[in-house]
């Protein structure tokens, strides 16, 4: 609600709704210098240009969190 209310342009954006959803999941990757990284992850697809994609993790757990601030 924070954002709509001090940013026009991300407002009108989110008023539209032209994303779908691609999919979303649990995938566990292993960095060679942070180690095992856990995330949940989402993948949009903008209405206008189906084949764009955009996938938007975030971190499982607190190790994982912690991992990613490695980085």
């Amino acid at each position: 609600a924070e954002c709509t209310k001090h940013n026009a342009e991300f407002s009108r954006l989110w008023a539209e709704q032209d994303i779908k959803t691609g999919g979303r999941g649990h995938k566990v990757m292993r960095h060679p210098g942070a180690g095992v990284i856990a995330v949940h992850f989402e993948v949009l697809v903008p209405l206008q240009d189906p084949d764009q994609r955009l996938m938007i993790c975030r971190p499982a757990d607190d190790e994982s969190q912690s991992a990613l601030d490695r980085l």
